[in-house]
């Protein structure tokens, strides 16, 4: 089985590599060469052959990955398929980002903080009178999670009250609950909140997925006054050029809607999933898993961060701003076992003892995942890594560990060699590349 890309997406790679590229077996690989990213050819060149056999493997349905280094574009791969055994996967397919959608909530706060209108460490309550005096529920901790609205009554007042740091840290001990869930605004959502107990002080303990991101998205529209959606679309996906990434399924263009898989015995079927349903059963728009996009603006979006919060000089975010979303923003917080490598940034995961999967990552290392997508930037080697899949069953880890492995050998390639270029032409060539994985020239 070959995968082929459109003849023009192949052209423009040959154009920036001036060689010609090969096809590898099951899968399209286009590696870009003579650029600014330095990394070794010959070791990026394995990369399709290993996620081809993650696919044959019975491990995935398809996946597209991404090199970058230098803030260049290395490696581009698609493999598996896009619908099972019908359309080949490409790499302008649109992907469901799940919980990749939570920085972007994060970045929002922290563009108001760059402007004065915010700071990390104001109460909640000074900005949300309704939070003020929130209780803590010191008696069902955990079962208020998925309760109703229950009376505070009797219980005592939270000693450190909810900051917008610990709305976006995963400390804000902030229920999930039936009440919650039924607003049908994110102001709605944000003042039920406001009605329920906390399950623990703010800042002791780490809970992922509780109600602090859209509190924080109702402070994004009361003081930037545009909602939620339209704040992320005319100050981040605008200015970054993020023309590939939607807020609902039905907006991107059908022939790149991507189904989900899930794994059936031996085999994988397509099926739809839609919106997410977190927000509101639908109301509006889920703040915390609901955008959907494409390697390529990913690329952009995670580059920026790794620019210091500009991009093809566009400063969305200051340094300053960077920094506080990339560090350790737990502290002495209690972690789920499973976070033992990892602290929490402001909703970045951030690597803090790289070992396992991390074992190719440098310590300070950030990035997200969610519904099989994976991606990490490393601050120290300037490398992005991006594996894009949506799929239940099968081992999600596997194309990342391959990804890592394999682009970690280029990069020690590279520093046995000292290769290192640096190419104009090559960067106006780049600059072709990512408007032919934009809609209008995919």
């Amino acid at each position: 089985m070959i995968l082929t890309h459109p003849i023009l997406f192949l052209s423009i790679i040959t154009l920036l590599c001036g060689t010609a590229l090969g096809l590898q077996t099951g899968a399209t690989a286009a590696n870009v060469s003579d650029g600014g990213h330095g990394m070794d050819e010959e070791a990026l060149s394995q990369i399709s052959e290993k996620l081809q056999a993650i696919v044959d493997s019975g491990q995935s349905s398809g996946m597209v990955s991404l090199v970058a280094r230098n803030g260049e574009i290395a490696s581009i791969n698609a493999v598996g398929w896009h619908v099972w055994s019908k359309e080949p996967m490409e790499a302008t397919a649109v992907f469901r980002c799940a919980s990749m959608s939570k920085p972007f909530v994060a970045a929002s706060i922290m563009m108001l903080v760059d402007e004065g209108k915010l700071q990390l460490d104001d109460l909640v309550e000074d900005h949300i009178p309704e939070f003020k005096g929130q209780k803590v529920d010191t008696v069902n901790r955990y079962q208020v999670r998925f309760r109703g609205a229950r009376s505070s009554d009797g219980l005592p007042t939270a000693q450190h009250p909810l900051t917008i740091r610990t709305l976006l840290n995963h400390t804000d001990g902030l229920p999930v609950t039936r009440s919650t869930k039924a607003a049908k605004t994110i102001k709605g959502r944000a003042l039920a909140c406001a009605k329920n107990p906390l399950m623990w002080e703010p800042g002791s303990r780490v809970l992922y997925g509780g109600e602090g991101l859209h509190v924080a998205a109702y402070l994004v529209e009361k003081y930037s006054g545009l909602p939620y959606t339209e704040f992320v679309q005319t100050r981040i996906l605008d200015s970054l050029g993020m023309k590939s990434t939607w807020f609902t399924y039905k907006d991107i263009p059908e022939d790149r809607r991507l189904p989900g898989h899930r794994k059936r015995k031996d085999s994988w079927e397509p099926f739809f999933k839609g919106d997410p349903k977190i927000g509101g059963s639908g109301h509006y728009f889920a703040v915390d898993a609901g955008l959907y996009s494409t390697a390529g603006d990913m690329f952009l979006w995670h580059q920026m961060f790794l620019n210091g919060g500009e991009y093809s000089g566009v400063r969305l975010l200051s340094e300053k701003s960077v920094r506080e979303m990339t560090r350790n923003q737990t502290g002495d917080a209690q972690l789920d076992e499973e976070m033992k490598n990892f602290v929490w940034g402001l909703t970045w995961k951030v690597v803090h003892e790289p070992e396992g999967i991390t074992a190719g990552l440098s310590k300070g290392s950030f990035g997200k995942g969610g519904a099989g997508n994976s991606i990490w930037a490393d601050p120290s080697t300037k490398t992005l890594y991006i594996v894009m899949q949506n799929i239940s069953g099968g081992d999600h880890t596997l194309g990342m560990q391959a990804v890592l492995k394999t682009a970690g050998a280029a990069l020690t390639a590279l520093a046995e060699t000292g290769f290192a270029t640096d190419s104009e032409a090559y960067r106006n060539g780049l600059a072709f590349l990512l408007e032919t994985l934009q809609p209008d020239g995919s």
